[in-house]
């Protein structure tokens, strides 16, 4: 009688851990260090603005596709704050923001959760580039299949409002 009472509520702990994540409609609380060396934290995002959340690899081809692809697009992006984050090592990430100039461009964070894995553990990433659209509340709108080729996966976000 015990081991089916702490069976029960062991699969009643586990079910309810599994259907709190899913119904997650707020921004993961990361905290990413820039290339630069300096914080940034999910409280120092701009109130009122719409948000994209890119989880990548800075070492993933269709990332560094997407990447190029948005970027052709940038004067359309004025009206978003695109944070981009990664679990890899910092050297990584500068590689990466010197490849496409990010860190001199406003509307981009990009850096390392390191091996917290808060974010990747937020939104159970499997893929990259993982992207995630919030209206201006900071609501979930959207999470984009990482399926997509990049160009397309671009122009979600950039026609996103």
């Amino acid at each position: 009688m015990r081991k089916k009472i702490i069976v029960s509520l062991l699969t009643f702990f586990i079910c309810f851990t599994v259907f709190s994540q899913s119904n997650k409609t707020g921004i993961a609380p990361f905290k990413i260090t820039l290339a630069d060396g300096k914080s940034y934290t999910y409280s120092q995002l701009k109130k009122n603005t719409l948000t994209v959340l890119i989880y990548f690899s800075p070492t993933c081809e269709h990332c560094k596709e997407f990447t190029s692809e948005l970027l052709r697009h940038e004067d359309q992006l004025s009206n978003k704050q695109i944070v981009m984050v990664t679990y890899m090592p910092i050297a990584d990430v500068k590689t990466f923001d010197s490849m496409y100039h990010l860190a001199s461009k406003p509307l981009f964070k990009v850096g390392t959760e390191g091996y917290t894995f808060i974010v990747q553990k937020y939104y159970n990433v499997q893929r990259f580039p993982f992207i995630i659209l919030y209206d201006k509340q900071m609501k979930l709108v959207k999470i984009l299949p990482t399926t997509e080729k990049p160009e397309l996966l671009a122009d979600e976000v950039v026609n996103f409002k």
